[in-house]
């Protein structure tokens, strides 16, 4: 069954819609669309020439993007870089990477273009990207420049993130994608955000390759081994007509484990150090010559790996042959084993995160898919094949390199709407004072202060909004009652904001910070904050007085009301009024 489904039931909205979904990957990038008809079966769309093209650019010494994608292999583009001194980026996507997601120190994570930051990046990018879709559109259809015209206004626009993303990282794409162009300000909740893993099984599922594993109930894991990442996620077929699918243990977002790197690049990368070491000392020991030898490596040698036993080849340019080296005619002999050396620690670690995976799930997954970049090597697909009829798991590989999964996977994750729920990875909460309790031991040690009530109080305590490994269904809120004193004074500002923390580890301490000091005890991270007016909650709130002052003060009660059931967090807050719930505007502010 192709990726145009025909299972897939006529577009039931009004008019006419453009989706644009877009998967910026560490290495390669793709991008689909569809054109959303009322009563059409929706067809999904390549928006560019090859179904992925490098995620690359070239920048002038201006800080002005010169090349992108396929552009910057161009024989003429790379000589004209490198006569006016172009700088080449790669790789860039990483910079996003949250905090909480480490790489290990000796990755050579190359600079962005001076005076660029990364959303700067992904915006010069994301507008050559729509620069794609637009041309295409307008070529390829009769009456193209009117559709666009037409349909650009209102375009969605589904963005790919890995696992380990959270609200900041979107917040900073939103922002690229909006100073792309792709959408305006006022367009801004037109752009969605789906992870890799999600719209890879959706992907895998449409394809039709693995139609014999959904069975009701059933569980599977989705393995996307990407470019600088590796996701790994668990689901339960919920339904099957029409098909629902929860994720059964919490998805897992893989930069390092234990030391050992995951994603493609840093393959790539153990071979640069290779051939740092191997060619020292040679004419081809420096910056220039190594990378070149490395860029060779990724496109040829690297791709064609597929046995210990085999001998491999790196281009160093030239014929010069060095016997005692191993270099014949300018090329760089490489045996199967040192080959094997550079996908080893990446290979332990998709096998590491697949124990976890299956442990996190009580081992009722039985299934596994693989997409992304990496899982089209021949030698990692065959290993991870055997590692799973070692342990009497079945490993599939969707309509073979799945260069497009993701992409198309997000377009049929917008229209199709398959995921009815996700499973929260950390512990969220917000930070609050509760009644002092001279018997409890964590709370020794810490200042009080007497509220207008006159109780005796200690703050920072933890107040958990939603708990670690919940299932969250997509539309379900979770809220939290929270209080705060206001002074009944004229023209005061009724701008409030709710600070809401993330708890990482296992079970949260009883407090955030550590007695005495602001603070944060390990594994609490501040996520974002929470932002609304309360002028009509404290309007509608009692007015009551200090006892010792008479200052006059209302205490005001409100609900911080969380949903994740997207893969982006939202924010309201809510009080009532005669009875009934009213919700405020709300923003969230990430930092």
């Amino acid at each position: 069954m192709p990726e145009n489904s025909n299972q897939r039931k006529p577009y039931a909205g009004k008019g006419r819609r453009l989706v644009v979904a877009i998967d910026v990957g560490t290495t390669f990038t793709a991008a689909s669309f569809c054109i959303l008809q009322e009563g059409r079966i929706p067809k999904f769309e390549e928006a560019t020439a090859d179904a992925k093209v490098p995620s690359v650019l070239y920048y002038d010494k201006e800080g002005r993007a010169q090349a992108f994608a396929a552009e910057t292999d161009d024989e003429d583009v790379i000589m004209e870089a490198e006569s006016n001194e172009w700088y080449k980026t790669a790789w860039w996507k990483l910079h996003l990477r949250p905090g909480h997601l480490p790489i290990i120190k000796d990755l050579a994570l190359p600079a962005l273009p001076v005076r660029k930051s990364v959303e700067d990046v992904f915006a010069d990018y994301l507008g050559y990207i729509q620069t794609q879709v637009k041309e295409y559109i307008t070529t390829t259809y009769g009456e193209g420049g009117n559709i666009w015209n037409a349909l650009k206004p209102t375009m969605y626009v589904i963005l790919t993130t890995p696992n380990g993303w959270e609200g900041a990282q979107q917040n900073k794409m939103r922002s690229a994608a909006i100073k792309a162009g792709l959408v305006d300000a006022d367009g801004a909740r037109r752009i969605k955000f789906v992870t890799e893993a999600e719209a890879a099984v959706l992907y895998a599922v449409d394809s039709g390759c693995v139609s014999d594993w959904l069975v009701h109930d059933g569980h599977l894991i989705l393995c996307d081994c990407g470019g600088g990442t590796v996701d790994i996620t668990g689901y339960r077929i919920k339904e099957l007509e029409p098909l629902k699918l929860e994720e059964s243990s919490a998805s897992r977002c893989k930069l390092m484990i234990q030391g050992y790197l995951a994603g493609a690049v840093f393959i790539t990368q153990a071979a640069k150090v290779y051939l740092k070491t191997r060619l020292s000392g040679t004419e081809w020991d420096n910056e220039e010559a190594i990378q070149r030898a490395t860029d060779d490596f990724e496109k040829n040698a690297k791709r064609k790996f597929d046995s210990h036993n085999g001998t491999y080849w790196i281009n160093l340019n030239g014929f010069k042959s060095i016997a005692d080296l191993g270099i014949v005619r300018g090329r760089l002999k490489v045996s199967g084993m040192d080959m094997a050396a550079f996908f080893e620690p990446s290979l332990k670690s998709i096998k590491e995160g697949l124990d976890i995976a299956f442990e996190n799930g009580g081992r009722l997954a039985d299934k596994i898919i693989l997409v992304g970049g990496l899982a089209s090597s021949p030698y990692v697909y065959a290993q991870l094949v055997k590692w799973g009829e070692e342990n009497s798991i079945p490993v599939s590989r969707p309509d073979g390199p799945t260069t497009k999964a993701v992409a198309n996977g997000a377009l049929a994750w917008h229209v199709d709407d398959s995921v009815a729920a996700r499973v929260s990875k950390y512990h969220y909460g917000i930070e609050v004072h509760i009644a002092y309790d001279r018997t409890c031991k964590e709370s020794q040690g810490r200042s009080t202060f007497r509220c207008r009530a006159g109780d005796e109080r200690v703050h920072g305590a933890w107040s958990c909004i939603l708990p670690k490994n919940a299932s969250v269904q997509s539309s379900t809120q979770f809220t939290k009652p929270f209080t705060v004193e206001l002074d009944d004074v004229p023209g005061r500002n009724f701008d409030h904001s709710v600070n809401i923390f993330v708890y990482r580890r296992a079970k949260p301490p009883k407090f955030i910070t550590f007695p005495g000091k602001a603070t944060l005890q390990p594994g609490y991270e501040k996520l974002c904050s929470v932002e609304g007016d309360l002028q009509r909650c404290f309007e509608g709130s009692p007015v009551r007085t200090e006892a010792l002052t008479d200052i006059r003060y209302r205490r005001v009660e409100f609900d911080i009301c969380l949903t994740l059931g997207e893969t982006e967090l939202t924010a309201q807050m809510r009080w009532k009024e005669d009875g009934e719930w009213v919700y405020g505007d709300a923003s969230v502010a990430y930092e």
